[in-house]
This record gives C-alpha cells, sequence and structure tokens, in this order.
C-alpha cells in the first residue's frame, strides 16, 4: 500500500531512508496521485522531510501555505525558468524548504498559472549531466529530468555538496 504498486514490482523493502536539511514540498497534480509511475512517492519514502501535497490551487492550503512561508527555510522553486538560479554554482545559503511540481510538464505549467504566488518564489534549477533515466514519458527538451531525477540534483547541490548521497533515491527509480 506505501508504494501503491504491484507486489512484484514492489520497491518498499529497498528504500533507503536519508536525512535533509532541506524541506522538500512536492505540490502534485491531481492527476498524478495514483500513477504507479509517479516518482515522488519514491522521494516521500526516502526523504523524511519530503511531503507531497495534492491539488491544482495551493491558495487556500493551509498546509502547504505553511511550508512554504518558513522563515527558518525559505522556499525556492526547483523549475527551468530563464531568471532560475543554478543551484551547482551559485547554491542558495542555509536551509531551505525546495518546491517541487508534479506532474506531466503541462500540468506543472498548470500549476505555476493557478498559483500565481509560487511564480513569485525565487527559482532555482541546474543543467543535468546526462539525459533522463525516466524512459516512460518523454520530456520537451533533452536536458529536462524526472521531478525524483531534479530532486536528486538538486539536493545534491542544497546539501552541502553532497550529490552522492541522494544516488540511493534512484534505487527505487
Amino acid at each position: 500500500p506505501r508504494c501503491r504498486r504491484p507486489g512484484v514490482a514492489c520497491y518498499c523493502a529497498h528504500v533507503t531512508t536519508i536525512p535533509t536539511r532541506t524541506r522538500v514540498v512536492v505540490l502534485q497534480h491531481p492527476r498524478e496521485r495514483h500513477k504507479a509511475i509517479g516518482t515522488a512517492r519514491i522521494a516521500a519514502a526516502c526523504l523524511p522531510a519530503a511531503e507531497i501535497r495534492v491539488g491544482v490551487d495551493f491558495t487556500h492550503d493551509a498546509r502547504a501555505r505553511a511550508l512554504l512561508s518558513d522563515p527558518q527555510a525559505p522556499a525556492v522553486l526547483l523549475y527551468p525558468a530563464p531568471d532560475a538560479r543554478d543551484l551547482k554554482r551559485d547554491p542558495p545559503r542555509g536551509p531551505v524548504t525546495l518546491v517541487v511540481l508534479d506532474g506531466t510538464w503541462n500540468q506543472a505549467r498548470s500549476l505555476l498559472r493557478r498559483n500565481p504566488w509560487l511564480e513569485r518564489l525565487p527559482k532555482v534549477a541546474f543543467a543535468p549531466e546526462k539525459p533522463s533515466e525516466y524512459r516512460i514519458r518523454r520530456a520537451p527538451r533533452e536536458d529536462f529530468v524526472s521531478p525524483l531525477e531534479a530532486m536528486v540534483h538538486a539536493l545534491g547541490a542544497l546539501e552541502d555538496g553532497a550529490p552522492a548521497r541522494f544516488e540511493a533515491l534512484m534505487a527505487q527509480f
């Protein structure tokens, strides 16, 4: 029930818990919630400081708004926008709340349109060193990766430059 996968494809026995100082908040489009191929559940299973919020408009989601307004861990949006700060060259100092949009690329853009306050968050991005390993869905560009792969890259840059520590997330993937 935890991974919502059939017994023969269950990855729960292989989950590695990885504590972080970075809080991860996944804003998941409702159409992704029950997808067996979704990667957000892998991240939530591995990262104690991760939480998934499901919806389209998070304006009235008190929990999501509280998580994203913590002054001790200011929110940054992981999104490949032209004005995004490069995580590898210039990571934010101190603990942050990493906001990840989970859905297809069209759904992610829809989440941004429906939540204009997300657009005002500082954006962070990275240039992947290799193409995505996610073969089930096609990305609109070769340099786009799945939300889980993006979290691995982002956490590696945010957590004192220890990217290898987060490769364990990819085992379930």
